[in-house]
């Protein structure tokens, strides 16, 4: 999932590189060719054509290639933040509660409006003011890294001095603000096409802007969003006017096709009737090699599959309530013990991931290296000894989705019985069910319905807080996360010291104390850091894949 808990924020790592975060360089020796057309298949439809309101990654994808921010990430990484609109890193005070960018100029949004700091600040003004209704709801993101809305938001101002300085006052420090805002939701758009359809304050059903029937997604980017067909296609086209001359784009257009299916998108690339598709599936990889097919390489992960378990769910048995195995740690760690992490991911995911080391992929700024139970079974038999299981507790339900894969759980269904088997042999009877992806299982582990399950988090950014306070332990209104029901007040004091943490380097220690504790209480089981495949055909040259999922096509030209 790219969105799944209620407040987002992360300690920032940031490079001192510079440049579009849209840019690459083609490969030593090759000439890039200028003209055609780009096919790529999706794993599904955009949402909105307006960024600000979207948290999925199929709607992320297309505006990475329309609009840009004032920093995003050098292509191929997942954490090094680069200036882009603006023309450099920005100035912090000491007390981390005021940033100062300074723009570039001679920028032009696609529809001829100068960008400069005015458009900046309307941009961040919009969001702030955003009513209560759909478009509230659906601009998660502002919501959470800036802690809700109008007088709730932690922006104080955001100023423009002059037409290229502009400046962000926060009520407390904000560690993760820089990193954050590299995410595609952050971009900035053009206040005169907003103007024009309304898009402020009309509701999703009726907006225009959102609908992707009005001047959609206008931005400054290398591509210029030109129309969207729902079910079927988005198209961009060349932006003959982008501002960074020395990163435009070579194709004229690319279209974008939702094709949920793995199978039907590598037959697609076989046949040519794509050129590119974001992801396969793991097990089509040979088959895709066999049939001169490039496999993307997206290096680093940025993603984390686990093994859920509810400490808080409680059976009721006449009349007396009984918790969950699940609150004794002992049984935790037979669980962890039992699993035979390396064979799965041999097996399922074509070998490309890791066994994780932390609850985050290394690359994440912030990351500890821990110590978690790895493959061992008279360990593991050894912890359900000391556990004292009684026989109908060994008894218990393993969950997995119906009708869905991720990039951290490619085959679902298998995964969950290799798991089964594991469990079996330390004296556990594994009963699987399943449920579908939406309207089901979601909801129902995300609410502390489900007792052991699979599922995992891909990241909006590289860092700490998006994964352990955001998608997996950080409280809600005062109470732990219900998906889960693990209470460590000194953990979520942690994190919320981290989260107002004055510097990048504060925050990142305050991360690894946060994480040390998550280690010792094993409240879930880490499974995978995962690189997940996509493919391309041999027409394909001067593509950068990226472990957060966020590629850029300007660097991109084909052959026939």
């Amino acid at each position: 999932m790219k969105r799944l808990a209620s407040l987002l924020t992360v300690a920032a790592l940031v490079a001192t590189a510079c440049g579009s975060s849209s840019g690459t360089t083609a490969p030593s020796g090759a000439t890039p060719v200028n003209g055609g057309n780009l096919i790529v298949g999706l794993d599904g439809d955009m949402a909105y054509a307006d960024p600000s309101l979207v948290s999925d990654g199929n709607s992320l994808y297309v505006s990475a290639q329309v609009i840009e921010g004032l920093v995003g990430l050098k292509p191929g990484t997942i954490n090094e933040v680069i200036p882009v609109l603006a023309s450099a890193l920005p100035t912090v005070s000491a007390d981390g509660k005021v940033y100062t960018f300074t723009l570039r100029t001679g920028v032009k949004f696609q529809d001829g409006t100068p960008f400069n700091a005015a458009a900046v600040k309307f941009n961040y003004d919009r969001w702030k003011a955003y009513p209560k209704g759909d478009l509230q709801d659906n601009a998660y993101y502002y919501g959470a890294v800036f802690g809700g809305y109008g007088a709730d938001s932690n922006v104080v101002s955001v100023e423009a001095p002059s037409d290229t300085s502009v400046v962000f006052t926060f009520k407390a420090p904000l560690s993760n603000f820089l990193i954050s805002q590299t995410l595609q939701v952050f971009g900035i758009q053009s206040p005169t096409a907003l103007q024009k359809d309304k898009a402020d304050t009309t509701p999703l059903k009726d907006n225009a802007y959102a609908q992707g029937k009005g001047e959609s997604m206008v931005g400054t980017g290398p591509f210029t969003f030109k129309e969207w067909v729902p079910k079927d296609h988005v198209t961009v086209i060349k932006n003959a006017s982008y501002w960074d001359t020395a990163n435009a784009a070579h194709v004229d257009q690319i279209t974008f096709k939702p094709m949920g299916d793995s199978t039907a998108k590598l037959q697609a690339l076989q046949s040519g009737g794509i050129d590119l598709a974001f992801s396969i599936s793991p097990a089509d990889v040979t088959t895709a090699q066999t049939s001169s097919l490039s496999i993307i390489d997206r290096g680093q992960s940025c993603n984390l599959g686990y093994l859920g378990l509810n400490q808080s769910l409680v059976s009721k048995a006449d009349g007396t309530a009984t918790p969950t195995i699940y609150a004794d740690k002992n049984v935790r760690t037979a669980i962890a013990y039992a699993l035979n992490k390396q064979g799965y991911i041999d097996a399922l995911y074509g070998g490309q991931g890791k066994i994780p080391q932390s609850w985050m992929p290394p690359a994440t700024a912030g990351f500890k290296a821990e110590t978690i139970p790895t493959y061992d079974v008279a360990k593991a038999k050894a912890a359900m000894t000391t556990a004292a299981l009684k026989a109908d507790q060994l008894k218990v339900d393993l969950y997995y989705p119906a009708d869905a894969v991720r990039p951290y759980m490619p085959d679902p269904k298998n995964e969950a019985q290799a798991i089964a088997q594991d469990l079996t042999a330390i004296g556990f009877t594994v009963t699987l069910k399943t449920e579908p992806w939406r309207g089901g299982y979601v909801g129902d582990a995300t609410t502390g319905k489900l007792s052991m399950f699979l599922f995992g988090w891909t990241c909006d950014w590289a860092g700490a807080d998006n994964f352990l306070n955001t998608a997996f332990f950080g409280y809600s209104g005062g109470k732990p996360n219900a998906q889960f029901g693990y209470k460590n007040d000194q953990m979520n004091t942690l994190f919320q010291q981290a989260l107002q943490a004055p510097s990048a380097d504060a925050a990142n220690a305050l991360w690894g104390q946060a994480q040390d504790l998550i280690a010792t209480d094993l409240p879930t089981i880490p499974i995978v850091n995962s690189t997940p495949p996509g493919a391309f055909t041999s027409k394909i040259h001067g593509f950068v894949g990226a472990g957060n999922g966020i590629e850029y096509f300007n660097s991109v030209w084909i052959t026939k």
